[in-house]
């Protein structure tokens, strides 16, 4: 069998698409009571916990998958500084979302494709055609329509937005310098073990990160771990049963359920001017994922 062929045979897109609607639908789920439990805990400190219930379903899909034995990383750098890259996105990304809707937080780290595409030419030697130029354009304007800066509707927090966006534009580059070496169940216990120490070593070291927990919070960061961990493995696993320019344009489904999701439980309905930003990000990364450009991962 050539390699060609393997790779048709290793391809089930219907289970590609669905998995991945799985993954970023359960990630919105997880934002809903991140929001909740961040007016109480630090962002670092929510991470910490969440981490530690997150390994239960990574454990799990190791024991299914077999993949115990290849823990022993071929490319432990690169693992480990892409794990961290992520974990940083994701605690950026809970600062902006204590202050702003899901919505407008979840648009903003989703223009971390087009910043991946914009560098890709001289960080991975890429060729980068005109129409995807044209499709970077409209996503960072997406960004600033959302953002409005420099307007009595900017809010600061849309900057840790911002910052958790190139964070994830980070992982996205390393991700591509690393290539699909190792089993989608290793790479996601890899990125777990990053996020427990990016929360641990603040909420350790930092005077007064640590706060008194209840049961209720306790149970919802539970949930929210068991969430997380799943929600990363189906991600990892829809892009290796089906081609990125197939799967990616589903990520951006999660636009809209944070919408739905935001007006459900904080009666969130976004400004004019974010609905027209959450659409040009929305096409802008249909556009880009359709010419090849990975779609972001938050956490």
């Amino acid at each position: 069998m050539t390699k060609n062929q393997e790779a048709e045979s290793n391809d089930h897109p219907s289970l590609a698409i669905g998995v991945i609607m799985a993954g970023v639908g359960l990630l919105t789920m997880g934002d809903v009571i991140a929001k909740s439990l961040t007016e109480h805990l630090t962002p670092f400190h929510y991470v910490l916990l969440r981490s530690i219930f997150a390994f239960i379903p990574v454990m799990i899909a190791l024991q299914i998958s077999r993949t115990w034995r290849q823990l022993r990383t071929k490319r432990p750098l690169g693992q480990a500084a892409r794990g961290l890259c992520m974990a940083t996105a994701y605690s950026c990304y809970l600062q902006a979302l204590q202050e702003l809707p899901i919505a407008d937080a979840t648009a903003i780290i989703f223009s971390s494709p087009f910043i991946v595409a914009a560098l890709s030419r001289w960080v991975l030697g890429e060729r980068v055609p005109a129409i995807r130029w044209v499709a970077i354009s409209l996503g960072f304007l997406g960004a600033l329509v959302i953002v409005q800066p420099g307007t009595e509707a900017f809010r600061p927090a849309a900057l840790w937005g911002l910052a958790g966006a190139v964070a994830a534009a980070a992982t996205g580059l390393l991700a591509r310098r690393l290539g699909s070496t190792e089993p989608a169940s290793v790479t996601a216990f890899y990125t777990t073990v990053a996020f427990l120490l990016t929360g641990l070593f603040p909420v350790t070291l930092i005077p007064g990160h640590w706060v008194a927990v209840t049961g209720m919070e306790v149970f919802l960061i539970a949930i929210a771990g068991l969430i997380a961990g799943t929600a990363h493995f189906l991600i990892i696993l829809a892009y290796r049963k089906g081609e990125a320019s197939l799967v990616a344009p589903f990520e951006y489904v999660s636009l809209f359920i944070a919408i739905a999701m935001g007006y459900v439980f904080f009666d969130d309905i976004p400004t004019p001017a974010v609905w027209v930003g959450i659409g040009l990000v929305a096409i802008a990364g249909v556009l880009l994922s359709r010419r090849g450009a990975p779609a972001p991962k938050k956490a």
